[in-house]
């Protein structure tokens, strides 16, 4: 059945959303369940990181300013007084961020596990998926592995996502006031091309990942073979056999990941030079256009005599609020990259919940 669903498209489209959908109930089941409360307090977090996030910046320029100056009173003030009391919620943020997403991605594991088995070991259902049905011919894997790759991820994707965001509204507004409204505009516009360029050039490494699993999966159904077949296997001599099968079910598994690396080499060359070095010549020049370009720039860097301290300090805020706006642009393009991977995630659990139901 379904000859040839092994080798349909693995996305980011409308298949792919539609499997999402599908799944995310599954995950989610209403708002007052645990897993909303975990994603609100996840809100809640984000929120609070991006805050400390400005506030560092800030922070930054003016510790700068003070080391410059030789200012020890103001140094102290802030590197040691001031500091040493906000590392203790910025501790407590940083990892009450990794709490949750563990939390999450436990939790929708659990889910999607106890849903699984309860279509899986429904009357005889556990029977007709691996005797009278070959869509499935590992279905050990699909219950397993990628039930737990998918939970991980997914609880990935809405930080990763949600967290971007704010940055780039947050950050592009303050940068935006420091050095003039057209820098963030110029900044995520070149992010944004090379972006484009990179999905372009880029090979379907959803379909990669979604082909691995599936050979993950038949190199271990081999070996449950084997251990289920032990006694006939040795009674027919059989092993010879056995061995050669094990072992080209491994060769493909080790000839498609060395293939997906020397992709990724490929495609990780271009990623650094379009997203990294690039973008970093970009910033260079939105950060010296205020003292070079003085009329059209805002704030006391352009102006006349002004003060190197300050300007200093400018330079040292603004670059940080520039870094973390890049970060944010460039943490959205990853993780736009990422749901091809997802994708494949997405597409095994989503097939094995079909044939289940089916």
């Amino acid at each position: 059945q379904r000859s040839g669903q092994e080798r349909k498209r693995v996305g980011v489209d409308a298949q792919f959303v539609r499997q999402l959908k599908k799944l995310l109930p599954i995950c989610i089941p209403s708002v007052y369940s645990r897993e909303f409360g975990l994603l609100f307090t996840l809100a809640v977090v984000l929120l609070g990181r991006t805050w400390l996030d400005i506030w560092f910046s800030a922070f930054n320029g003016e510790v700068v300013k003070a080391i410059v100056t030789r200012d020890k009173k103001t140094f102290i003030q802030k590197a040691v007084i001031e500091f040493g009391l906000m590392m203790w919620p910025m501790s407590v943020v940083n990892n009450m961020l990794k709490l949750c997403i563990n939390s999450l991605a436990i939790s929708f594991r659990s889910r999607l596990t106890k849903y699984a088995h309860d279509q899986y070991l429904k009357q005889l259902t556990f029977y007709k998926v691996s005797n009278l049905d070959n869509r499935l011919v590992n279905a050990d894997q699909l219950l397993t592995q990628d039930i737990d790759k998918f939970s991980e991820n997914l609880s990935h994707l809405y930080s990763d996502i949600a967290k971007p965001v704010v940055d780039i509204i947050l950050f592009a507004v303050k940068l935006g006031q420091a050095i003039g409204t057209s820098a963030p505009f110029v900044m995520v516009g070149y992010f944004v091309t090379s972006g484009f360029v990179l999905r372009a050039i880029s090979p379907p490494f959803g379909k990669y990942t979604a082909q691995e699993q599936k050979l993950e999966g038949d190199f271990r159904f081999n070996h449950s073979r084997i251990i289920t077949h032990a006694e006939e296997i040795a009674f027919y001599g059989g092993h010879n056999r056995e061995r050669a099968m094990v072992n080209a079910s491994f060769d493909a598994i080790v000839k498609h990941v060395r293939r997906t690396y020397q992709l990724r080499f490929a495609n990780g060359v271009f990623d650094s030079i379009l997203v990294k070095y690039l973008a970093t010549m970009t910033a260079y020049f939105l950060l010296s256009r205020p003292v070079f370009l003085a009329p059209n720039a805002p704030g006391v860097m352009g102006a006349a005599g002004a003060d190197p301290t300050q300007i200093i300090e400018d330079y040292s805020r603004n670059s940080s609020y520039l870094v973390k706006l890049s970060q944010a642009v460039g943490s959205l393009m990853m993780e736009a990259r990422h749901l091809a991977q997802f994708a494949g995630y997405t597409s095994r659990v989503a097939d094995l919940f079909d044939v289940l139901e089916d």
